[in-house]
C-alpha cells in the first residue's frame, strides 16, 4: 500500500459512500480514474465480495489511482484524499469521523452492505454525505439512498445504459431521490461540483432570515405551484432551501439563484425534478417498529375494533403514504388484530399521498427483498408473494382493502367517520398555520374515541383538548370529544393566513393586569353598541347596550336581529345595507324603541382586518342627543321614521324570512345528508374501482409473465438457431461423411463428404438411403443398419475402394441418436478415412504373428485379402524392386506352383503353403534370365478383413 502523505492527514470534507456489486469492478476503474487526488474528501468503497476467496480488489484499484488504498479492518481514522476499501466477511459503518469494520453476523441470511453502509453516511455526516450507485444485481444500497436523501445528502447512480448490471442502479433511480444519472467517469466532475462554493449556493447559505430568502425563491414556489397544483409556501422553508440549493448545484456550471430560477421557467423537466426532490418521499415497512407494537397493543384499538358491529366497516386514513410501506403495514396490524380477537370484521384504508408516481407504485404491490427487512418471516410469508422475478407482491387480502389516492390534505376536504388516522413524519415539513389545518382536518375526520397515530417529533398543538395522549412516545392519540369547526376553518384553500374567528374562544386573561386594564379602557371610553361580523352575528358587547337585547324564544343563533325590537332591527338592517354597498360609517337619529319612549341615535361604522380578509362592524347606541365618544369617521345623521302600518309590514316581511330561513336551513341539512350519501356512494365507487385496478393489475401481471415466457421462449429459439448452425458448421466441416437417418432410413441431413460416398443432392433430403447404391462396395450396409435400430448397439465396419492403384480404407460406423424431446430415434451414419492407421493395424497384428514363428531376415511380403503389397522387406532380392505398394500379386500367384497345406508348429498360427515365384529378369544384352524363389504363403483372418503373409525361405 501507499503510505499516507502529509497532506492526507486531516479530517475529509465530505464522505463518499460508493456501493457496487456485480459488474462494478470496471466502473470503480472509470471513476477513480477520472477522481482528482485532491478532493478533501474520503471514498468508502462497500462491495458484494465473496467470503471464499481473497479479494484482489486493493491491487486493481492502485492501478487506477494514486490515492492511498486502504482495507478496512477494526476501527480506523478517516483521512481527506484516501480510498477504503470493506474487506471480505465484513460490513462496515461510520461513526463520527471513524470507519469501523466488523465481521459480518453469520445467521442473518440477506447481506446488504451497502444499505447499511448508507444509513450509518446519512446518521452521522447528513448534507455532507454523498452516496454513489453503481453497476450490480439486486436492490442494495436502495434504502440507504432514501436515508441519505432524507439527510439532505446527495445521491447519484450509474447510468444504466453503461452499467453491465442495472438492476442496483434502476432500483435506486426509481425512488426518485437520485439527484443525478451519469457514467463512471463523469461522476468525480459531478460532485466536485456539489461540494465547492459556487456563487450559487454561497448566495442561499447568506440568507439570514427566512423572509430575505423567500423573496427570491417565491417564483420558484408559484411555477409548481401553477404546474403541480402544491403551494410549497406551507412548508418550512429550511428543508426546501437546502433542496434547491442541491439542485442548483447539479447544474454545471452551478447558476445563481435568480438564473436557475429562469432556467426553471424554459426547462419543465428540471422542474419536476425539483419537485420529486422537494416531496419527502422516505418510508419503509414498519418503520419504528416499536411504535407498531405500542398501536397493535393498545387497548383503545381492541375497543375500538370490538365495539363495531358485525356488518360494521373500521375506516382508516393513512395521510402521506408516499409508496405504500405505511399504509400495508398498518393493514397488517388490523389483520393481526383482528387475527387475535378472533372476529371478522370489514376494514378500509384510503392511503393518500400528492406524487402519483409514488401511488403507482404502492398500488402494484410489489416490493424488493431488502426492502422487507422489517418484516418478521412468519408475516411476510402470510401477507407476499414471491414473484418470478425475486420480488415480492403484496397478498390480495391486503391489497384489497386499501385504496390509493392522490389528495392535498391542506386544499382537498378530509375522509369522514374514520376510527384511525395515521400521519407520521409529515406535520414536521409544515409550518405551524398548516399543521393547525391539517390538524383540523384530521380532528373533522375522526369518529369520537377514534385513534389518531402522529410521529414522534409531532403533537396536536392547539387542539390538543380535544385529545387524550395515550403514548406520550410514540404519539398515539384518542379523540375525547366533538368540537364544531366551520367548514372555512377546517379545509383553507391556503395557509399564508389562517387567522379565524368563529368559534374561537378567548383566553381568560382576567389574572393578568394588562388585560384588566383593557376591559377598564372599554368600559370607560368605548361607547354603547355591538360587534357584529359580516354574518350579523353578534360577537361582543360593550357597555349598557345589553339593555337593547332581548333573546327570543326557541332557538338561540348568534344573529343579532331578532334579538333588537322592531325599531332598532329595521333601522341596523338598513344601515347595515348601505355601509355594505359603500364601506363607510352610517348614522341614523330619531329611532324609537318598542315602547316608544325614547329616541335613540344609532351608527354603524365597518371594519376591516387585513389578515382575515373580512369586514366587521362596529354599532353604537346612544340616546338621541348624547355627545359622541368616538369623533372619528365624522358624518352627518339622518333622521329616520316609519308609519305603524310600516312597521306592521316590516314584522310580517321578518318573520316571512325567518320561515325561509328554517326553510333553507332544513334544505341545507338535508343537501348535507345527500351530500354524505354521495360521499359514501363515492366512497363504494372508489372501492369498485380498486379492485377493478386490482383485477386489471392481475391481468397485467399475467401478461407480463405471459411476456417474460415469450421473452424467454425467444432467447431458447435464438439459442438453437445459433446452437443449430453451430453444429451444422461443425458437422459441414467435419473429416467424415454423415449423414443423418430417421427410423425409416430415410435422410435427414448429410454434409459435402456424404457426396463422396453417395450420390446426394440437397432434393434427396426426406429420401430412403437404401435406395441409393454407396460408390464403395458396402454390401453389409442396410443389414448393419438395422441391426442398429433394433439392437441399440453401435455397428462399425471397414470396407475399401476399388481403386486399382491407391486403395482406400474407410471406417464405417452406424450409432443410434435418441431425441429427448420425441422420444424417438435417429441414426448417425458416418464414412471416415483411416487408410495409414488401417494398413498400421494390419501390419502389426501379421508382424506380431510372424516373429513368434519364423525367421523374417531373408525378406518378406504383406498383402491385403486382394493381394495389393501393403509393404514388402528392403532384404528381398533386387530383382522385386518392381513390386511396391499396391501392386496387385493376383496374377503372380496364380502362376506360381503351391504345395499342399502344411500346419504350423504353433496351434494358434494358421496354416501355409509353400509356393515357388519365378522372376525374369532383362540384362544389358538384351537376353532374359529367371529366377526361381520360394516363398511361405499364410492366411491371416483378421478383425474387420484378411491379409497374407510372403514370407521368403533360405
Amino acid at each position: 500500500m501507499n503510505e499516507l502523505s502529509q497532506s492526507n492527514l486531516n479530517k475529509p470534507s465530505h464522505v463518499v459512500g460508493i456501493g457496487a456489486s456485480a459488474g462494478g469492478l470496471s466502473a470503480l476503474e472509470a471513476l477513480f480514474n477520472a477522481m482528482p487526488l485532491n478532493t478533501s474528501m474520503a471514498f468508502i468503497v462497500v462491495q458484494h465480495l465473496s467470503p471464499d476467496f481473497k479479494s484482489q480488489m486493493p491491487e486493481l484499484i492502485e492501478r487506477q489511482t494514486k490515492m492511498p488504498v486502504v482495507s478496512v479492518y477494526g476501527e480506523v481514522e478517516m483521512q481527506a484524499n484516501t480510498i477504503y476499501l470493506m474487506p471480505p466477511k465484513h460490513e462496515v459503518v461510520v461513526e463520527g469521523n471513524r470507519l469501523i469494520a466488523y465481521a459480518r453476523p453469520e445467521h442473518r441470511a440477506l447481506h446488504l452492505p451497502i444499505n447499511i453502509f448508507l444509513h450509518s453516511l446519512a446518521s452521522h455526516w447528513g448534507e455532507r454525505g454523498i452516496g454513489i450507485i453503481l453497476s450490480g444485481t439486486g436492490a442494495d444500497g436502495t434504502q440507504g439512498c432514501l436515508s441519505l436523501s432524507d439527510a439532505n445528502g446527495v445521491v447519484i447512480a450509474q447510468e444504466p445504459e453503461s452499467a453491465q448490471f442495472d438492476n442496483m442502479p434502476l432500483s435506486a433511480i426509481g425512488t426518485g431521490c437520485v439527484d443525478a444519472v451519469l457514467k463512471p467517469e463523469d461522476i468525480p466532475t459531478a460532485i466536485i461540483s456539489l461540494t465547492s462554493d459556487t456563487h450559487g449556493s454561497a448566495e442561499l447559505r447568506k440568507k439570514k432570515h427566512e423572509e430575505a430568502a423567500s423573496d427570491e425563491v417565491e417564483p420558484v414556489f408559484a411555477m409548481l405551484r401553477d404546474k403541480f397544483g402544491t403551494d410549497f409556501s406551507h412548508y418550512k422553508p429550511t428543508t426546501l432551501y437546502r433542496r434547491i440549493r442541491r439542485r442548483i448545484l447539479m447544474q454545471d456550471p452551478a447558476p445563481a439563484v435568480g438564473d436557475y430560477v429562469q432556467l426553471l421557467a424554459k426547462d419543465p423537466v428540471e422542474l419536476e425534478l425539483l419537485y420529486k426532490d422537494l416531496l419527502i418521499g422516505v418510508t419503509s415497512f414498519f418503520r419504528d417498529p416499536d411504535a407498531f407494537e405500542s398501536l397493535r397493543k393498545s387497548s383503545a384499538l381492541t375497543n375500538l375494533i370490538s365495539s363495531l358491529p358485525k356488518d360494521g366497516e373500521f375506516r382508516v386514513w393513512v395521510c402521506g403514504c408516499s409508496t405504500g410501506e405505511e399504509a400495508y403495514s398498518i393493514g397488517i396490524v388490523l389483520l393481526e388484530a383482528l387475527a387475535e380477537l378472533k372476529i371478522s370484521r370489514s376494514l378500509k384504508i384510503f392511503a393518500t399521498d400528492l406524487q402519483t408516481s409514488a401511488l403507482q407504485i404502492a398500488a402494484e404491490g410489489v416490493y424488493s427483498e431488502e426492502s422487507l427487512q422489517a418484516i418478521p418471516l412468519q408475516l411476510r410469508s402470510k401477507y407476499f408473494q414471491e414473484t418470478n422475478t425475486h420480488e415480492f407482491k403484496v397478498s390480495p387480502t391486503l391489497r384489497k382493502m386499501i385504496i390509493f389516492s392522490e389528495h392535498n390534505i391542506l386544499r382537498n376536504p378530509p375522509f369522514t367517520r374514520l376510527h384511525l388516522v395515521c400521519c407520521r413524519n409529515l406535520l414536521i415539513y409544515f409550518k405551524n398555520q398548516a399543521q393547525l389545518a391539517a390538524m383540523t382536518s384530521f380532528n373533522f375526520a375522526l369518529n369520537k374515541n377514534g385513534l389518531l397515530f402522529l410521529g414522534a417529533s409531532e403533537t396536536t398543538g392547539s387542539l390538543s383538548s380535544d385529545f387524550e395522549l395515550l403514548d406520550r412516545h410514540w404519539k398515539i392519540y384518542r379523540k375525547v370529544r366533538e368540537s364544531y369547526m366551520r367548514t372555512s376553518s377546517r379545509v383553507t384553500p391556503t395557509f399564508s393566513r389562517l387567522t379565524s374567528y368563529e368559534g374561537q374562544r378567548p383566553k381568560d386573561d382576567r389574572s393578568q393586569p394588562l388585560g384588566r386594564l383593557y376591559n377598564t379602557l372599554l368600559d370607560r371610553f368605548i361607547p354603547a353598541g355591538f360587534l357584529i361580523n359580516e354574518n350579523s352575528e353578534l360577537l361582543h358587547v360593550f357597555g349598557e347596550a345589553y339593555k337593547y337585547l332581548k333573546p327570543p324564544a326557541g332557538r338561540v343563533t348568534g344573529e343579532i336581529f331578532p334579538m333588537l325590537g322592531n325599531g332598532l332591527s329595521i333601522a341596523l338592517s338598513t344601515a347595515l345595507r348601505n355601509v355594505r354597498e359603500q364601506p363607510g360609517k352610517m348614522t341614523f337619529r330619531g329611532v324609537k324603541t318598542d315602547s316608544g319612549d325614547e329616541l335613540l341615535e344609532i351608527s354603524v361604522d365597518t371594519l376591516y382586518d387585513r389578515v382575515a380578509n373580512a369586514n366587521f362592524f362596529m354599532v353604537t347606541i346612544k340616546p338621541q342627543g348624547q355627545p359622541d365618544l368616538l369623533q372619528n369617521g365624522m358624518q352627518e345623521a339622518q333622521e329616520f321614521s316609519f308609519s305603524e302600518e310600516t312597521a306592521e309590514y316590516v314584522k310580517q316581511l321578518q318573520a316571512e324570512l325567518l320561515r325561509t330561513r328554517e326553510a333553507l336551513q332544513t334544505n341545507a341539512e338535508e343537501l348535507e345528508t345527500s351530500n354524505e350519501e354521495l360521499q359514501a356512494s363515492n366512497e363504494e365507487l372508489l372501492a369498485s374501482n380498486e379492485e377493478l385496478q386490482s383485477t386489471n393489475e392481475e391481468l397485467h401481471s399475467v401478461n407480463e409473465e405471459l411476456y417474460t415466457v415469450n421473452y424467454e421462449h425467444e432467447n431458447k429459439i435464438l439459442e438453437l438457431d445459433a446452437m443449430s448452425s453451430d453444429l451444422r458448421q461443425l458437422v459441414n466441416n467435419a473429416d467424415a461423411a454423415i449423414l443423418f437417418l430417421d427410423k425409416l432410413f430415410q435422410v435427414r441431413v448429410f454434409n459435402p463428404k456424404a457426396t463422396t460416398i453417395f450420390n446426394l443432392v440437397e432434393q434427396d433430403i426426406g429420401r430412403d438411403l437404401r435406395h441409393f447404391m454407396p460408390k464403395i462396395p458396402d454390401h453389409r450396409l442396410t443389414e448393419d443398419l438395422q441391426k442398429t435400430l433394433s439392437s441399440g448397439k453401435n455397428s462399425v465396419a471397414y470396407i475399401q475402394t476399388q481403386d486399382e492403384t491407391t486403395p482406400k480404407w474407410f471406417k464405417r460406423e452406424c450409432k443410434l441418436s435418441e431425441d429427448h424431446t420425441s422420444r424417438e430415434h435417429s441414426i448417425v451414419l458416418s464414412y471416415q478415412e483411416e487408410t495409414q492407421s488401417f494398413v498400421a493395424s494390419i501390419l502389426n497384428q501379421v508382424l506380431m504373428q510372424c516373429l513368434d514363428v519364423y525367421d523374417l531376415g531373408h525378406g518378406f511380403i504383406i498383402t491385403d485379402q486382394n493381394f495389393r503389397i501393403l509393404t514388402q522387406s528392403n532384404r528381398l532380392p533386387d530383382e522385386f524392386e518392381t513390386w511396391r505398394v499396391g501392386t496387385s500379386l493376383a496374377g503372380v500367384l496364380d502362376h506360381s506352383n503351391r504345395s499342399t497345406e502344411h500346419r504350423s508348429t504353433k496351434d494358434t498360427f494358421p496354416a501355409y503353403r509353400e509356393i515357388e515365384i519365378t522372376i525374369e529378369t532383362k540384362r544389358q544384352a538384351g537376353s532374359v534370365t529367371q529366377q526361381a524363389y520360394t516363398f511361405q504363403l499364410t492366411r491371416f483372418e483378421l478383425e474387420f478383413c484378411d491379409a497374407y503373409a510372403l514370407i521368403r525361405l533360405p
